[in-house]
């Protein structure tokens, strides 16, 4: 049976909670640990069962998401914004907030952050740190006694998780203990080119772009930010 995860709601407007009940339903590895409409309550709920995602919103009474996100310092693995007010998205990802939802939230855009989520709160358990011992044909990442040497060519692409960072092959993926940043100062910068805030791609692996969507090996499709399109448009 795949793992499971447990969430809470906390948001001021019924409506909406229902919203991300009725999307969250659609994901078995999703359950529901709680739902409330003040964030005292929910305070109160996450220090007790601890759940590793809350999806907030921001404009509450008395104490906003953003400040019930800082007092808990980090017992959430994964919070998610969800919110009718686009301004506080440059505040969320200088949180580490893990996705940053806008009301109304279509079914589209939930599934994408939900599957986001289970692969991040599945892999989290079992993240590798760094090698000491790298070369620039390679890294070499860890957990406990085991090591896996990772080639460069042979990475699609890496996505920013909170602290994390996705590393994903053709054949599979890795979650690794850094930054996003971190990841580039250990990989040759001429092989890699950023295409979004959360996500740098290995130049090699571009099949081509369309819109604001990058196409890559065997089937992924990466959005493309708005501060890079001018770089990638000039590639192809």
């Amino acid at each position: 049976m795949d793992q499971s995860f447990k969430f809470l709601i906390v948001d001021d407007n019924e409506l909406d909670r229902l919203t991300i009940e009725t999307e969250a339903a659609r994901f078995p590895f999703l359950v529901k640990m709680a739902s409330c409409s003040h964030p005292l309550e929910a305070f109160e709920l996450i220090s007790r069962f601890h759940p590793e995602i809350v999806f907030a919103d921001i404009e509450m009474p008395q104490i906003s998401g953003v400040d019930l996100i800082r007092k808990l310092g980090g017992q959430v693995p994964a919070p998610v914004f969800v919110t009718s007010f686009p301004e506080y998205a440059i505040e969320g990802y200088e949180m580490d907030i893990f996705d940053y939802l806008l009301k109304p939230v279509s079914s589209e855009r939930f599934e994408k952050c939900a599957l986001r989520l289970h692969d991040f709160c599945r892999l989290r358990a079992k993240a590798f740190a760094f090698d000491n011992v790298q070369d620039t044909d390679s890294i070499v990442i860890k957990q406990g006694h085991e090591k896996i040497k990772l080639q460069v060519p042979d990475i699609v692409y890496l996505e920013a998780m909170k602290d994390y960072t996705r590393i994903v092959t053709g054949l599979k993926q890795f979650l690794v203990l850094s930054t996003l940043n971190g990841m580039l100062e250990r990989l040759p910068p001429e092989k890699f080119i950023r295409i979004h805030r959360s996500y740098v791609v290995n130049r090699d692996k571009m099949k081509g772009i369309k819109g604001n969507k990058i196409f890559l090996p065997p089937t992924h499709e990466l959005p493309v930010g708005k501060l890079y399109k001018k770089a990638l448009n000039s590639i192809f």
